[in-house]
């Protein structure tokens, strides 16, 4: 009895806590636990242990801080394993309550950042390397035993970590917390191998593309390719015609362009050539990709150069088989990723939305005619005399459907599409006109190309169908399909530098500029690649260097770091088709960082795209 006499002061700001928290059944039960715990355990540190795992289970954000607050072994009990290995950390992932996992990550950067940054100025050891990481790993929730290294999380998931809970009981917001503070690294490692358990085990990770890293994403893909692909096609190809015969060895009809495949591996042997292997697939892939794309067949068109391109809309005046190369494109790229291989070829992130199914948004317009979408947008600025006076209406004579959007009063109108059912009797009012700005880049970004997009579709089916697109659009962001399809090719960092300009009180010497140029060289390949994609429209650099980059109609536009002074809790946004990254002025580098990689997972920041 005596520890309790000694922490009887101690026990009554807990008992207060709990007194002035929610007044619900939960919270009495948690009293009644508290009552019965004070009774049965035999010293302080036990009861603080016992309390802080049950407080964090039933969210009690209160009882963690008093906990912290009182110090010594009820501070240290925030951070106590029970019998089983689990922690506050453990328990409140495992049971939802991500404030609980804010509060502890907020307390625990109060008590083991100083002691980092101390350790950071002593001599190095191997002991002093040790508590460095164990400091870490409690810092950002992710430990998981006493010994190194910390975080391990077991191949069979005997041990888990928060992060490990929180995905295996669903709680999204949970794992996207700890994923943010670095808490989730070794969970997602111990997955590598095992993506395929990732839809049975955690199908959670697979509802937001900020859950997952890329690679874990296209060894999850890769898995769900093989499930059933059992057929095997081998091919003898030509090399003075690679297209020859293809259509009908992939089950493309050479005239409509349907689809009768079943998905599987392909192997290539060039006619009197006894080579063969992946090199020769490859090969392959790269030689048959140049002839469909080659600008001579019509298929395709660019506004930026050659560095991304999509379908030309009246591919079909150029060739009457078109639909049969767009279908066979689609039967091609599924091959491609089922055989983990690359297209050496960027498409327009228009283009890729329409395949995949990604909704399509008006400033989707902008990535690929700035100039129509900002005559568009000044129409927001129309008062309902204004578009009165333009007589819109909910369709497109021929002229309008195919060229620069004009408003005309004068022009007499020849209707030829509606954009709804109807559509040619309903005026465009203030009231409906943000639906009829949707409705018109729907129409020019696929509408005109329909038959198209629904080619490459029924090919890319093969391997592709209608859930796994479902699945892929959910955890993948455009510039991420296209990395997996297309590949990362190295960018020359220097070169990307060197070739930037700086604009709104920007310079070379800023220190935004100079966190941003650092945190670019620490990225990955891949990393690389999604950002360049999110600045310009494609993850890919000018063959020819970045002095040479391309922007909207193939004008000359270099990459520019642009200040935008609206606010620095703001992330940063992109004008793509003029490869300008507008960038708030964040105080810290750590800030810059974080904010930076929001862009990974950003789609349809391209506002201002052509108020330039």
């Amino acid at each position: 009895m005596e520890w309790r006499s000694e922490a009887a002061q101690d026990r009554s700001r807990v008992l207060r806590c709990f007194a002035g928290a929610d007044r619900t059944s939960s919270a009495t039960l948690t009293a009644q636990f508290e009552n019965d715990t004070w009774l049965e355990a035999s010293s302080w540190n036990g009861y603080c242990a016992t309390l802080a795992g049950e407080a964090a289970s039933l969210g009690h954000e209160s009882c963690l801080r008093v906990l912290h607050e009182l110090g010594g072994d009820a501070a240290a009990s925030l951070v106590a394993a029970d019998a089983n290995g689990a922690t506050p950390a453990h328990r409140a992932a495992e049971k939802g309550h991500e404030g609980c996992l804010r509060v502890l990550h907020e307390l625990f950067c109060m008590t083991i950042d100083p002691q980092l940054a101390m350790l950071a100025g002593s001599y190095a050891s191997t002991a002093r390397d040790d508590l460095i990481q164990e400091l870490r790993a409690r810092r950002s929730l992710a430990w998981t035993q006493s010994s190194k290294p910390f975080d391990r999380v077991t191949a069979g998931h005997s041990q888990l970590s928060a992060a490990a809970w929180a995905a295996k009981k669903g709680h999204v917001g949970c794992f996207r917390f700890l994923f943010k503070i670095g808490g989730a690294a070794a969970f997602l490692r111990s997955l590598r191998g095992r993506e395929s358990n990732i839809d049975s085990k955690y199908p959670c990770l697979l509802t937001d593309p900020a859950l997952l890293d890329l690679e874990t994403k296209r060894g999850w893909l890769n898995a769900q390719l093989s499930v059933g692909a059992d057929a095997v096609i081998d091919l003898v190809v030509h090399r003075d015609d690679m297209l020859q015969g293809l259509c009908d060895a992939l089950g493309v009809h050479e005239t409509t362009g349907h689809v009768d495949a079943q998905a599987g591996r392909v192997n290539i042997t060039f006619d009197g050539e006894a080579a063969e292997g992946d090199g020769v697939r490859r090969e392959w892939f790269g030689q048959t990709i140049k002839e469909i794309i080659d600008p001579n067949r019509g298929l395709f068109k660019s506004l930026d150069g050659g560095r991304t391109l999509q379908p030309n809309p009246e591919s079909g005046d150029h060739a009457a088989d078109h639909l049969a190369h767009f279908a066979l494109l689609g039967r091609i790229a599924g091959m491609a990723l089922y055989h983990r291989e690359s297209l050496d070829v960027s498409w327009s992130a228009a283009f890729l939305k329409a395949v995949l199914g990604y909704p399509i948004t008006f400033d989707d317009m902008a990535s690929v005619d700035p100039e129509k979408c900002d005559n568009l947008r000044k129409m927001r600025e129309y008062s309902a005399e204004d578009l009165q006076a333009a007589d819109l209406a909910f369709d497109l004579d021929t002229e309008m459907g195919q060229q620069a959007f004009v408003v005309d009063t004068n022009k007499r109108r020849r209707v030829s599409i509606e954009l709804k059912p109807g559509g040619a009797s309903i005026d465009v009012t203030p009231d409906n006109l943000e639906e009829y700005l949707q409705l018109y880049a729907n129409h020019q970004l696929v509408g005109t190309i329909r038959e198209q997009v629904n080619a490459v579709r029924q090919g890319l089916g093969v391997f592709l169908d209608d859930v796994l697109r479902a699945k892929l659009r959910a955890c993948c962001t455009v510039a991420e399909f296209q990395l997996m399809l297309c590949g990362a090719p190295e960018i020359d960092v220097d070169d990307w530098q060197a070739s930037a300009e700086y604009r709104g009180g920007y310079s070379a010497g800023s220190d935004q500029v100079k966190w941003f140029w650092a945190e670019v060289r620490g990225m990955t390949p891949a990393e690389r690649g999604q950002l360049l994609f999110f600045c310009t429209g494609s993850a890919r650099a000018p063959a020819t260097g970045f002095a040479d980059l391309m922007g909207y109609s193939g004008q000359q536009k270099r990459f520019a770091i642009e200040r935008d002074d609206r606010g620095v809790e703001r992330p940063p946004t992109a004008a793509t088709c003029f490869n300008t990254l507008k960038l708030p002025p964040y105080p810290s580098s750590r800030m810059l960082a974080a904010k930076l990689r929001l862009t990974f997972w950003a789609e349809g920041f391209h506002e201002g795209a052509v108020a330039m």
